[in-house]
């Protein structure tokens, strides 16, 4: 059945965090940062909560793919993106905050977003630019186009604005992007042990800039 690109409303944040969880729910990443099944279960409620005040944020485009086939029309969401916009240094925007669940791994999650912005603003600077935050498609959708309408929605605003877009991708999917005309900037790597574990684990992951001009 078609698909249609949307923007979600505040009805599609519960199914945001379903496909949330079943896109990330086994990313080791995100293992390590809610390392039991207790605070993973929590995780769910924050990712709704984050998506309610995302949908309403001015600076963030919360994208949705539907499924025209699927009933009720808020369930019918397939996939999800969120797309950060280009905010200039002196526009003072603070961006929604994350409610964190009491059990997260606070250590590992900051350590990963103090690399993540590291990288940024070795490419870019403090060059405004349209950010790909999350994206995510229920696996039972997988491979129908979804993602490919969503990133190329980020495509055509970083054209129209001639502002960069920046993304980290998983190391599975960096193809993709290469092949929506991305180019890898920098691999992203984080050494961390869970705690209550004697076993060191190693993240990584590739950041990814679209160049409009280019």
């Amino acid at each position: 059945m078609p698909l249609s690109l949307t923007i979600a409303d505040q009805a599609d944040a519960a199914r945001i965090a379903e496909i949330h969880m079943a896109t990330f729910g086994s990313n080791a990443m995100f293992l390590a940062q809610f390392p039991t099944p207790a605070v993973r279960n929590d995780v769910k409620h924050s990712i709704e909560l984050k998506a309610l005040a995302d949908i309403e944020d001015p600076k963030t485009t919360v994208l949705v793919v539907r499924d025209s086939s699927l009933e009720p029309q808020n369930s019918s969401a397939i996939s999800f993106a969120k797309w950060a916009h280009p905010v200039r240094s002196d526009e003072g925007y603070v961006e929604p905050p994350w409610v964190w669940p009491v059990e997260t791994d606070l250590d590992i999650l900051n350590d990963w977003a103090k690399k993540t912005e590291e990288t940024q603003l070795r490419i870019l600077g403090n060059t405004p630019c349209y950010r790909l935050t999350f994206m995510g498609t229920d696996p039972a959708y997988q491979r129908r186009g979804a993602a490919s309408m969503m990133v190329r929605w980020g495509i055509e605003r970083s054209r129209i604005d001639q502002a960069p877009a920046y993304l980290e991708s998983t190391l599975e999917a960096a193809p993709f992007y290469t092949k929506l005309g991305f180019t890898a900037a920098a691999k992203i790597s984080l050494e961390y042990t869970i705690h209550g574990s004697d076993t060191p684990g190693t993240y990584e992951e590739v950041s990814f800039i679209y160049e409009p001009s280019k």
